[in-house]
């Protein structure tokens, strides 16, 4: 089938054009007007208008997901005990952990009995999705506010563990550390875990009666 064929008469106006050019150029006009006055402002520009970066930067969200960082706990100690779920879980296969075991004496240094020997991030593969934040059991790697990530060469574009616990010690000084999310509420988790026993003893009550009825 093909296509349906509308007719419509279009106005002498229309076929010009000319009224819907002048309302463009009315838009445009306004815009411009608004953004010049900005322009003239003192200080951060509050409207819409051209950023003088690298001068004039926005304000980052808190929940921005940038560069990552390997957190520290309370006692300064890694958290990561390189499982390797980020690893695993990460979809552009950009993470690369080495396993090593805590020596006698560096308790103090990590916080589990495992230890990342070396974590690399290929900073030039990554797509920034968060799945290694959301899949780390540990809270161990956060995406910060950090966006600056252009080099001039691949080798430099690498994130390597000193290079990302360093960005969680300045997110840290500077206060740019994410805010803890709430645990997200499971609809009807309440209610199940309420009726749980009474459904298993319900349940162990009918495999009874049947163990019976087979004897």
């Amino acid at each position: 089938m093909g296509k349906p064929e509308v007719k419509r008469d279009y106005t002498l106006g229309e076929r010009l054009y000319l009224v819907e050019i002048v309302k463009g150029l009315g838009i445009t006009w306004k815009h411009f007007m608004k953004n010049f006055r900005a322009s003239l402002q003192k200080g951060p520009h509050t409207v819409p208008t051209c950023w003088q970066y690298p001068w004039d930067k926005r304000e980052i969200s808190p929940i921005f997901r940038g560069e990552h960082m390997l957190l520290l706990d309370e006692e300064g100690r890694e958290k990561c005990v390189a499982c390797g779920m980020c690893q695993r879980v990460c979809p552009a296969k950009c993470i690369t952990i080495k396993r090593g075991k805590v020596k006698e004496g560096e308790e103090a240094k990590y916080a589990g009995k495992t230890y990342c020997a070396s974590f690399e991030i290929d900073l030039l593969r990554c797509i920034f999705c968060g799945l290694c934040e959301e899949a780390c059991n540990k809270g161990a790697i956060v995406l910060g506010q950090g966006y600056e990530l252009a080099d001039f060469s691949r080798q430099a574009c690498v994130a390597d563990k000193k290079r990302l616990i360093g960005n969680f010690l300045r997110a840290k000084e500077e206060g740019r550390l994410k805010p803890k999310r709430p645990p997200v509420p499971v609809a009807g988790a309440k209610d199940a875990k309420a009726a749980g026993p009474q459904k298993a003893k319900s349940a162990g009550g009918g495999q009874g009666k049947g163990l019976k009825r087979g004897v």
